[in-house]
């Protein structure tokens, strides 16, 4: 490659860089909030931009056109997450007679002898919701006009095992509404293991009330929300996600410790001690009662820990 086309390509990539970093500064700075949801549907961008920089054209032409590129995205990146709001928290019970969307409602009676409890989620795009404890073993809803849920409970001795999973395979009226939604609670004896694997989506967990061992969550991009409770002694969490919003939330007197494997990525760790480039504590990591142990994997995300 020339120096000429080498010169080019350092301003493209200067400006490209320019552009993250004042993202990165809206975000770490001035508090802005991105919707990463949004934001990673615009990766086809980068992939225009570095075909940009190949081209054998004059470096202006090739900086407005990098320059336009950027402000188309903005443009419909505004355009994106100012629409109507579809993922609005809401009550638990939908409206059954709502004839724009299809209620499933599933429940499984607690059994006295269940200790252990397995809960697999596996959802598209939509918004989902962890509420506080029932009697019942799980109470569940799924309101989508589309998003066809099954759920199954199987048992082995002392043992439960909870699986959601489906396919988008319904219409309803013949109308369009991307407003999949799915609340779960359960009862708060048994010790829960939970694998959740999702799309697009806004995930609002509350853990609190449950005694939980495991949380292993495999997403796309998302508004990830949990919060973490100091029932049970020891929780594992493991995150893999891709361009996100992440926060979680635990309890003051937990200890805690993060690794974090992330690229051009946020982090908001108050109150952890670093101790290597990816490793974080808190200082009563080795004292506490409660242990919580967590592990990122993430890119061009907002990953921020904070204690209640």
């Amino acid at each position: 490659m020339s120096k000429e086309n080498n010169k080019d390509n350092g301003l493209i990539n200067g400006i490209v860089l320019i552009t993250i970093g004042v993202i990165a500064l809206l975000v770490t700075v001035f508090d802005f909030t991105i919707e990463w949801a949004e934001l990673a549907k615009l990766w086809p961008v980068f992939i225009i931009i570095f075909g940009l920089s190949i081209l054998p054209i004059n470096k202006i032409i090739k900086s407005i056109l990098v320059v336009i590129m950027i402000l188309l995205s903005c443009l419909l990146y505004y355009n994106a997450v100012n629409e109507d709001d579809s993922y609005e928290e809401e009550s638990y019970y939908y409206d059954s007679n709502n004839k724009d969307v299809n209620v499933q409602e599933f429940s499984e009676t607690f059994r006295n002898n269940i200790n252990t409890a397995k809960v697999e989620i596996n959802y598209g795009a939509g918004s989902l919701r962890l509420g506080a404890p029932v009697s019942e073993l799980v109470k569940a809803s799924n309101a989508s006009n589309y998003y066809v849920q099954d759920f199954s409970v199987r048992y082995n001795g002392k043992h439960a095992d909870i699986c959601f999973g489906g396919e988008d395979n319904i219409s309803v009226n013949g109308k369009t509404v991307d407003s999949n939604r799915f609340n779960i609670a359960l009862n708060n004896n048994p010790i829960y293991d939970f694998e959740i694997n999702v799309g697009a989506c806004g995930l609002d967990f509350d853990f609190s009330d449950y005694k939980v061992s495991d949380i292993d969550i495999n997403s796309g991009a998302c508004n990830i929300e949990l919060k973490l409770g100091d029932i049970y002694d020891k929780t594992k969490v493991e995150i893999e996600t891709g361009v996100s919003d992440l926060r979680i939330g635990i309890p003051s007197n937990s200890g805690c410790r993060i690794e974090c494997e992330s690229v051009m990525s946020s982090k908001d760790f108050e109150g952890f001690d670093k101790k290597s480039s990816n490793v974080y504590e808190t200082p009563n990591y080795h004292t506490a009662d409660n242990v919580i142990d967590i592990h990122f994997n993430g890119a061009i995300s907002d990953f921020k820990v904070y204690k209640y």
